[in-house]
């Protein structure tokens, strides 16, 4: 099922510009969670960030759902789910941790981990949990993922799509007005799941709505109703984040005002694709698009790698002021270290990291 995250639109015999769109936005969502991980990034471009950037891979995963995957057996979804979320969630995580190991006690990371026995971190595959998966944090989106998917898939066999749009709206939202005050978390994904379910839901009934229809179509009055989208969008997902403050989905942290929290990521997403339809094909996005599944969990350990390597050069010093020209520089170069890795696993002779041979 890299379909969730890697599948470009529909078959080739569809029109050709019908959904590529979906490159776009998932280029520029990739880059916006590397910059949200890198550090130097103002409060309040975090928290902007913060606010939809996951719930737009959510969106987009249950927009790239096709009709014949909701069609096949409940079994046959879940052995593929696993195969192509489950098996790079282990995978990354193992890689994660092997360079745990080898740098847990150099420099700032000896302070936080040289009480940690070394097989400690295993915890985190077990839990999915981000304060778990330290070794590498964006793990805890692959089971949520999975488990989103499987239960939306299996929902579909019994329920409508207004049904079942309705219902996971309607349970996301009753979860973020009630959750502030849980001083608990559940497994693997087994509370953010209701809320990325919300996203994951309209991602779908937006493909099968033909709701971007309108926009599809139209020359200058197409991109005409992008800018006005664009323009309204923008300033309300603003306003609303200099209201509601930071949100974090992976740790169930839904700001000041949590009924603001799924408005403001739906703004945010469609100010996302409002830019996305606006701007032409590029070969840079469709790779960062194709390769998202990579550099989702890889980007992390590329950030630890570029300021390791900074701060041992004598690039910057260990007590370094980071602001946001060193979060666009070592984004930028996070985001390049992923080449090579692409490349390597694009090239090995044995599956590795979900992709099927």
């Amino acid at each position: 099922m890299s379909i969730l995250l890697n599948e470009r639109g529909l078959p080739s015999h569809a029109a050709p510009d019908r959904y590529g769109f979906i490159d776009n936005a998932k280029a520029i969502g990739i880059v916006l969670i590397v910059c949200g991980h890198s550090k130097g990034l103002p409060a309040y471009l975090s928290h902007f960030i913060f606010s939809f950037h996951v719930p737009l891979f959510f969106f987009i995963s249950g927009f790239l759902v096709k009709s014949g995957k909701l069609e096949a057996s409940i079994g046959n979804n879940v052995k593929k789910i696993l195969r192509t979320l489950g098996v790079p969630y282990i995978q990354f995580f193992l890689l994660a941790w092997i360079y745990w190991l080898a740098t847990r006690h150099i420099g700032s990371k000896a302070l936080l981990f040289a009480d940690q026995s070394w097989y400690s971190p295993v915890t985190g595959l077990f839990t999915g949990l981000e304060s778990d998966l330290y070794v590498d944090p964006p793990l805890w989106f692959f089971p949520s993922l999975i488990l989103t998917a499987i239960v939306y898939q299996a929902a579909r066999k019994w329920m409508t799509l207004a049904a079942s749009t309705g219902l996971f709206v309607m349970a996301g939202f009753i979860l973020l007005l009630l959750w502030k005050d849980v001083p608990y978390r559940l497994p693997l994904g087994l509370d953010n799941m209701w809320i990325a379910l919300s996203f994951y839901a309209l991602g779908q009934c937006f493909r099968e709505r033909n709701s971007f229809s309108d926009v599809l179509t139209g020359g200058l009055q197409r991109r005409g109703k992008l800018v006005v989208l664009l323009c309204i969008a923008l300033p309300l997902l603003g306003y609303a984040v200099l209201l509601n403050g930071r949100t974090d989905l992976s740790n169930m942290v839904f700001g000041i005002w949590p009924a603001f929290y799924l408005p403001s990521a739906l703004l945010g997403i469609a100010a996302i694709f409002s830019v996305s339809l606006l701007l032409p094909p590029s070969k840079i996005g469709n790779w960062l698009s194709a390769n998202t599944l990579t550099i989702f969990p890889a980007h992390f350990l590329c950030l630890s790698l570029v300021r390791g390597f900074a701060v041992a050069l004598h690039v910057i010093p260990e007590d370094f002021n980071y602001a946001l020209g060193w979060n666009v520089i070592s984004s930028t170069l996070a985001i390049l270290l992923c080449v090579p890795l692409v490349y390597f696993l694009n090239r090995s002779p044995v599956p590795m990291f979900g992709n099927a041979r």
